[in-house]
Formats: structure tokens, sequence, C-alpha cells
């Protein structure tokens, strides 16, 4: 049996007018409402790093659980990510923490496989560890 790998676009754009409510839209159809102030609806900028994160280890645990041939046990899993905004310039985020809850029938030992998996598996962790390089082009080109 082959495997289907199948792909998503992978731009995603942000607008927003003089006034009223900004949108995040992936060129894959989703899209979502973005705060600009407290009291909006919608994700913060900074939401969206953490939802980023969040959901990148989630699936990661998933990911890693399936390796080990161990995804039929693995019931549920919760990440929670929270952001530290560092103290000095520039603006930025200065640490994530992330608690996970993993709902199976694991040890402890298996728990913690899971989760050091998850963070060697997750891009968009290693991306914020490592850094990526932030280009202003003309145009980009849909891979």
């Amino acid at each position: 049996m082959v495997a289907k790998v199948s792909t998503r676009p992978i731009s995603v754009s942000a607008s927003l007018g003089g006034t009223g409510q900004g949108r995040v839209t992936a060129l894959s159809g989703a899209d979502a409402l973005l705060a600009g102030f407290s009291s909006d609806p919608g994700f913060t900028p900074l939401e969206f790093l953490d939802a980023a994160l969040s959901g990148c280890l989630v699936l990661s645990v998933r990911i890693a659980a399936r390796k080990h041939g161990w995804g039929d046990r693995l019931r549920h899993v919760d990440v929670l990510v929270r952001h530290e905004k560092a103290h000095d310039a520039p603006s930025r985020v200065a640490a994530f923490d992330c608690t996970f809850e993993i709902d199976g029938d694991f040890s402890a030992e298996e728990r913690d496989t899971l989760i050091a998996e998850a963070h060697e598996l997750c891009t968009v962790g290693n991306t914020f560890e490592r850094g990526a390089v932030i280009r202003d082009v003309a145009a980009v080109a849909d891979a």
C-alpha cells in the first residue's frame, strides 16, 4: 500500500483596514479574527504564537506515540502554552512555558519520552529556539 501525501498551501496573510477588525487568512481557506486590542474578539499576534506552539506540540505527541506503537493508548493530549515577554528591548517573547496533559495508559517514563520527542519534532518550537530569517520580498511564491 502506498501512502498518498497531500500538501496545503503555506502562505498566510493578515489584513487590517483603517478602522474595524483585522483578519488572518491562510491560502488553505482557514481564517481567524485578528485582535488589535484586548477587548477585540479574535487572537492577538502573541496568542497566535502560543497557539502555533501548542498546536504543533499536540500533533507531535501523537506522531511520537504512533512512532513507538503507542497510538492506540493515546486518548487525549492537551498542551497549554504561556509566553513571557522580554523586559528589555527589542519587543519580543523571552520564554514559552509548556504544560502537557497526556491522557492514556503510559508510565511516567513513556510520558517523558513523548514530551521530549514532541519537542524534537515540533517545527514551530524548533524555529522559536533556533531562529529564522525574516525577509521582505516583492511577492511570496506558494510552494
